[in-house]
């Protein structure tokens, strides 16, 4: 690890409490002793690749330190830790390739330099502010993206990535993952299904680069339909719209039936007529950019 010759190290550090058992004061003791590990053992953690943290709470400075001592890390994950509440967050590392933050309580997260960065989730914002993070993002994957819901917001990816090239999209409710009792739901908040409102900062821009757009969990309603027309409406140099039926999961067909009763059946076109007819109505100046994939 000193000579950081490990090919991979990973280190996932979980407090003794849980997190709804803890307090204010055992957050900032659990944080406490990690950088008093850190302190003492620098060059082990300099070496690693992955580490997951979990259940603490910083100083302004520490997790910057953090990330300056582990110069090789390429995935990070905060669950349940923050720096205060209404805190921010401020990441800036040289290798750093995915970043997971869930459940914290910053008030914002600042990317000020990730030229490695390839995951980070982040919120429909103005072209303007999101440019100078995403100008030299060259591909895009969103998954989970859930049924029935309009994806007119993901155009603000093509409008602040001017250099995107893949644009790939999962849309799936992914029932034997979900919490569906409606108490559980209520005590961990999770939210409903509900739409991402999103008007284009400039309605006629024009992507001069995007040329593969891939949809699984392709559909023929006009949520799919629309969408696509106002991608290849903005994209003008698309070649390949490539269209899959939803990703299938073992598991998803052991649910019990009263759970299995809310999963509407697929209607992706079986033949050739029926996705020649979705081909026309997509109003494409050629038809030969899709594809229906199985």
């Amino acid at each position: 690890m000193a000579t950081q010759k490990v090919g991979t190290a990973e280190f996932e550090i979980v407090t003794k409490k849980r997190h709804d058992l803890c307090s204010s004061d055992d957050l900032l003791q659990f944080g406490k002793q990690l950088n008093d590990l850190f302190g003492a053992c620098p060059r082990a953690f300099a070496g690693l690749t992955s580490l997951w943290l979990q259940n603490m709470r910083f100083g302004e400075l520490d997790i910057p330190n953090i990330l300056s001592t582990c110069k090789r890390l390429e995935y990070l994950r905060l669950t349940r830790c923050d720096s205060g509440f209404h805190s921010v967050l401020q990441v800036e590392h040289d290798q750093l390739v995915e970043i997971e933050v869930d459940q914290g309580k910053f008030e914002r997260v600042e990317l000020i330099c990730l030229p490695k960065l390839q995951r980070i989730w982040i919120l429909p914002e103005c072209p303007k502010l999101l440019k100078p993070v995403l100008n030299k993002l060259q591909h895009v994957n969103l998954e989970h993206l859930p049924e029935g819901c309009d994806l007119a917001w993901t155009m603000f990816i093509l409008e602040a990535a001017p250099s995107l090239k893949e644009l790939c999209i999962t849309v799936w409710d992914h029932w034997c993952i979900m919490i569906t009792n409606k108490e559980l739901r209520k005590k961990y908040c999770f939210c409903e299904k509900a739409d991402v409102k999103w008007k284009p900062y400039a309605p006629d821009f024009k992507h001069k680069n995007l040329a593969k757009l891939t949809i699984y969990g392709f559909q023929p309603d006009d949520n799919f339909m629309r969408y696509i027309r106002c991608i290849v409406e903005h994209a003008v140099n698309i070649t390949e719209i490539s269209l899959y039926d939803r990703k299938v999961c073992g598991r998803c067909d052991d649910l019990d039936p009263e759970i299995k009763d809310n999963v509407c059946p697929s209607r992706y076109p079986p033949t050739a007529e029926e996705r020649k007819q979705i081909t026309e109505g997509l109003g494409l100046a050629s038809v030969a950019v899709v594809h229906f994939r199985s």
